[in-house]
């Protein structure tokens, strides 16, 4: 997982990073209309999302394993846990045409803040709960959720 300022995405060594910088450069609050744009295909492409944030027992934990999320908070702000995949327990199977497997967790999850211009890196494998809310109130997020395709698509 890395966490971090738009500013600094230069020292990381992501895939696909000068195209996500250019999207980013000329981001239009019309983007948040669409439900996903392709940037370069099925490689790299961004979800765009608003919502209220919610409390964390009402989220799930989250794993993918084709895709890696850069998940960029454009206004407001939320908090973003993590888990250890020995604390994890099974809420579904694996689905392999969404890239996606859901998780609870009880105990031993780490938690960050990630406000407007930061963003989250979760790796493939990397158990995540996002849009949970910083304080005892719901909040207000807009958000992007980079997909960039690292692995083989499972069959």
């Amino acid at each position: 997982m890395i966490v971090d300022a738009v500013r600094n995405m230069g020292r990381y060594n992501i895939p696909w990073k000068e195209k996500i910088l250019e999207f980013l450069s000329t981001l239009d609050t019309r983007v948040f209309e669409q439900p996903e744009i392709e940037i370069k295909g099925r490689e790299l492409f961004v979800r765009p999302s608003r919502y209220r944030t919610k409390i964390p027992q009402e989220g799930k934990f989250e794993t993918h394993c084709v895709y890696m999320d850069l998940q960029y908070v454009v206004e407001g702000a939320e908090i973003m846990e993590t888990a250890p995949g020995d604390v994890l327990e099974i809420l579904t199977a694996y689905d392999v045409e969404r890239d996606y497997q859901f998780f609870s967790a009880k105990e031993g999850m780490s938690r960050v803040l990630v406000r407007a211009g930061e963003f989250a890196v979760f790796f493939p494998g990397e158990a995540h709960r996002p849009c949970c809310s910083p304080d005892s109130g719901a909040r207000d997020v807009r958000k992007l959720v980079f997909k960039i395709r690292v692995g083989e698509i499972l069959q």
